[in-house]
């Protein structure tokens, strides 16, 4: 059962006062609360912003994800990007319920993502901003575990590890090794009380983490304060924001735990579907390298931008399904786009992948068909690789799991040894017991003779 009381002593003094307070809100229902003062608290602690476009199958299951947090504290800003199905009317239903959090829904011309999130910035009030994909879902501790890492290490922005679930076979999918890299900045025996930022290692900080806004938490004065906006692109909109913002935060944090679930093979989602707008990655690189440089902070983070623009321009080119989408884009790069998006800032050994050297090497040459061929003979190497590393991971795994099973039967084995000591303790106890009981009889005999010698000698 929530206790307000002892959720306010769980958090502790080191929680911000804000926070502390609007923890105290009822599990359902959002009852308010006064804070000494007696003024009530009606700003929520967490912003969820979800933007709509066409996802009526699979919006129910995210917002009943949202509905079963075990965190509350929350306001939903739903943004209708111009819907064509009943997306809409779908967003109604849960707006009149009343065991959902506040509901509020926006709605705009088909414009993007990037538009519609920054729709929902404009009118939120959180503490803390969350970016919830209205085809995904996510795991009933996120909020809670999100936002007591952040109160408890003061952190601007925190991130965790996500599943890939494949639609069409309805399962949850390991992303390939690698995907994030959290070792980067934070060790797993050290996570949860280790804060960082991108200075620690500024050579990795874009590779590390990705550009998903969905797999983190933000501090919304954070994004106000350094004026972190989406830009208008439909496609790779999430970069320029979520790489401003990991080199703006003061703290951040990483869990090492998958809570939320990335809906892939829908057939509309931004991994399924890249032609209509095959050059908006190159838009999105230029412009991130743009906002660094006017910040000063280009030269800081020169070869993570460079060693990330140029996986992210291979991964784009071979995610093209149309010969004319790989062509405009493979053209585009090599007549201009390469040194916009700062390919060329670094030297050609900076790039640490020999595929992506590679790659390069054939862009800088217009041999468009050449970079086919090579992916084409090398795709089956790289498959290989990382089924390898897979089963290399698997043994890892199963090593670990003997382990822990040898550890439980350790473990138990001691408990039963606890048990049997905490039994031979009792018996003792009962035998002392005993023994006082039978001398406290005996002298108490004794001495009750004395007494009565004397009333006899008395009566005599």
């Amino acid at each position: 059962m929530f206790c307000p009381f002892r959720e306010f002593a769980r958090m502790g003094a080191g929680a911000s006062t804000r926070c502390r307070i609007l923890s105290l809100r009822s599990h359902r229902g959002r009852a308010r609360v006064h804070d000494i003062l007696g003024v009530a608290v009606s700003s929520p602690c967490v912003s969820v912003i979800m933007p709509v476009y066409n996802a009526q199958p699979y919006l129910c299951q995210a917002l009943d994800s949202l509905k079963a947090q075990t965190f509350q504290d929350f306001e939903l800003i739903c943004v209708d990007d111009g819907s064509s199905d009943d997306s809409f009317e779908v967003l109604k239903r849960y707006r009149a319920d009343e065991d959902f959090p506040a509901v509020r829904i926006l709605t705009q011309r088909h414009l993007g993502p990037g538009c519609a999130r920054n729709k929902g910035l404009d009118v939120a009030t959180g503490t803390y901003v969350y970016f919830l994909d209205a085809d995904d879902f996510i795991e009933p501790t996120l909020l809670e575990k999100a936002v007591g890492r952040a109160e408890q290490l003061d952190c601007d922005i925190v991130i965790w590890d996500a599943w890939f679930y494949n639609n069409r076979v309805q399962r949850d999918q390991h992303p390939a090794v690698g995907t994030l890299d959290f070792p980067a900045f934070a060790d797993f025996p050290v996570h949860e009380t280790l804060e960082f930022s991108a200075a620690d290692n500024p050579d990795a900080i874009f590779t590390s983490f990705q550009n998903w806004p969905w797999n983190k938490l933000f501090r919304r004065s954070l994004l106000v304060e350094n004026d972190i906006r989406f830009p208008a692109l439909f496609r790779t909109e999430d970069l320029p924001f979520t790489c401003m913002a990991l080199v703006k935060a003061r703290r951040m944090s990483v869990i090492y735990e998958r809570l939320s679930h990335y809906r892939m093979r829908t057939g509309s989602s931004s991994m399924d579907n890249k032609d209509p707008h095959a050059l908006d990655f190159i838009e999105a690189f230029a412009l991130l390298r743009d906002r660094l440089q006017e910040e000063g902070l280009y030269e800081t983070y020169r070869v993570s931008h460079a060693r990330w623009a140029l996986g992210g321009a291979v991964y784009n080119l071979n995610s093209l399904t149309r010969v004319d989408s790989f062509a405009r884009a493979f053209a585009e790069l090599h007549d201009g786009a390469a040194e916009r998006m700062g390919l060329l800032d670094v030297p050609l050994d900076a790039y640490t992948h020999p595929l992506d050297r590679r790659s390069l090497e054939l862009i800088k040459a217009n041999d468009a068909q050449g970079y086919l061929f090579f992916w084409m003979r090398n795709h089956g190497a790289f498959v290989d690789d990382d089924k390898e590393l897979f089963d290399r991971v698997e043994a890892d795994l199963e090593e670990a799991r003997s382990e822990i099973d040898r550890l439980h039967g350790e473990v138990d084995r001691a408990r039963g040894a606890v048990v049997e000591a905490q039994g031979a303790r009792e018996e003792v106890e009962r035998q002392l017991d005993d023994l006082r009981r039978s001398a406290e009889y005996r002298y108490g005999t004794a001495l009750l003779r004395i007494p009565r010698a004397i009333q006899r000698r008395l009566s005599s």
